[in-house]
C-alpha cells in the first residue's frame, strides 16, 4: 500500500513537471488491466483530460528502451503515443491516452467479416508504412542502433517453446532431440538470411489501437532489426483473433502492394509467402512459449486458454511447409496430451 501511495505522489510530480497540471489540480488514478507485462499502467484523469503512466518496476524496470524507441517513432511520424515526460529514477513514463479501442476489442465486437478485413487492411498498410519510414533511420535511435534479430534470437524463441510449452506445460520430453535440433537450426538459418527492417516484435491485436480513426501502436520497447515477415505473421496468425485463409491471402497482397510501391526493393510474392509461412511457424512457437510461461510462472492463467488455438495454428502451418517432420510429430503429441487432458506439467525447470 505504501508503494502505491508513493507511486501516486511521483506520478503527480511528473504531471506537474510536464506542465499538465498544477499543484492544486485534483486527479484520479485507475489501474488498467495488465496483459503479459510485469509493468503497471495507470489511467490518470486530471483537468478534464486523461493520460497514461507506465510504471516499470523489478529487475526489468528500465524505461529507456520504451522512451528511446517511442521518441524515435514519433520523429518518423509513426502513430505511437506522445511521451510527455519520464522519470529514469522511479521508472515512470507519462504519455498520451489512446483510449480503449484496441484492434482486439473492435474486432470482437464486429460481426461483418467485410468490415473486419477492411480494418485489417488499414493495419497492414500501417505496418508497411512503419517499416518503410523507420527502417532507413534506425541508426538515429540509440537503442535500435546495434540491435538485431538474427539466428541466436530465433533459436532462443524455439528453445523457449520447447522448454516452457513442451516440457513444462505438456510434460513431454522430445523423443528425437537431435532431429528436432537439426530442423530448428534449418528454420532459423533460413529466416536469419532474409533482409532486415524495423521489427516491432509483438505486432498483435492487443498492441494496436484505433484512436481518432488513426492506427496507433504500443508496446514497442522490444523493437529490433529483423525480417519483415515477422510482424505480419504476428498480426495475421494472432491467437486472439482467427482469420481464414482467404482473408490472410488478401491481406498479404494488400501489405505487399504498399511495400512494393513505397520505394523499398520490391518483394517477389512467391518467395515472400514461402518465407512468411516459415516465419509463422517461428512466431507461433514463440507465442506458445510465452502463453505457457505466463500461465505457469506468472500466475496469468488467462493465457493458458490460447495454447490449444496456437497449437492448431502451428500444426496447420506445418502442413503447408512439410520440411519439419520431427517438429510436426512433436506438435501432434502436444495436441493429443492437451486434448485428452493427459498433461503432467513440470514447473521445476
Amino acid at each position: 500500500m505504501r508503494r502505491i501511495h508513493q507511486t501516486e505522489a511521483h506520478i503527480h510530480a511528473l504531471l506537474q513537471h510536464a506542465g499538465l497540471v498544477n499543484s492544486g489540480t485534483t486527479y484520479s488514478l485507475t489501474v488498467l488491466a495488465g496483459g503479459g507485462s510485469d509493468r503497471t499502467f495507470y489511467r490518470i484523469a486530471a483537468g478534464g483530460k486523461t493520460f497514461i503512466c507506465l510504471s516499470a518496476h523489478g529487475q526489468r524496470g528500465d524505461i529507456r528502451p520504451y522512451v528511446s524507441v517511442g521518441l524515435f517513432l514519433r520523429e518518423c511520424d509513426i502513430g505511437v503515443p506522445r511521451i510527455f515526460a519520464w522519470d529514469d529514477v522511479r521508472h515512470l513514463v507519462l504519455m498520451e491516452d489512446l483510449g480503449d479501442n484496441s484492434l482486439f476489442t473492435i474486432v470482437t465486437h464486429t460481426a461483418r467479416r467485410t468490415n473486419v478485413v477492411a480494418l485489417y487492411r488499414r493495419v497492414v498498410t500501417a505496418l508497411a508504412d512503419l517499416q518503410l519510414r523507420a527502417t532507413p533511420h534506425m541508426h538515429r535511435c540509440a537503442f535500435l542502433r546495434n540491435r538485431s534479430f538474427g539466428y541466436e534470437a530465433l533459436r532462443w524463441e524455439s528453445d523457449y517453446f520447447l522448454e516452457c510449452c513442451i516440457r513444462q506445460y505438456c510434460g513431454i520430453e522430445p523423443p528425437n532431440e537431435d532431429g528436432l535440433d537439426h530442423e530448428l537450426h534449418r528454420l532459423a538459418a533460413v529466416l536469419a538470411n532474409e533482409p532486415r527492417c524495423f521489427m516491432h516484435r509483438d505486432f498483435q491485436s492487443t498492441n494496436i489501437f484505433l484512436t481518432n480513426d488513426e492506427v496507433r501502436i504500443i508496446d514497442f520497447q522490444t523493437a529490433t532489426s529483423g525480417l519483415p515477415h515477422y510482424d505480419l505473421a504476428a498480426l495475421l496468425y494472432d491467437a486472439y483473433i482467427t482469420l481464414d485463409a482467404q482473408e490472410r491471402a488478401e491481406l498479404i497482397d494488400a501489405y505487399l502492394s504498399v511495400r512494393n510501391q513505397g520505394g523499398a526493393e520490391p518483394f517477389d510474392r512467391r518467395h515472400f509467402v514461402e518465407v512468411f509461412m516459415r516465419t509463422v511457424i517461428q512466431r507461433t512457437m514463440q507465442a506458445l512459449g510465452a502463453f505457457s510461461f505466463l500461465g505457469l510462472h506468472k500466475g496469468k492463467h488467462e493465457f493458458i486458454r490460447f495454447i490449444p488455438v496456437a497449437l492448431q495454428s502451428l500444426r496447420e502451418s506445418l502442413e503447408r511447409v512439410p520440411d519439419y517432420p520431427v517438429l510436426t510429430d512433436l506438435v501432434d503429441r502436444a495436441t493429443y496430451v492437451i486434448k485428452n487432458n493427459k498433461r503432467s506439467a513440470r514447473r521445476d525447470r
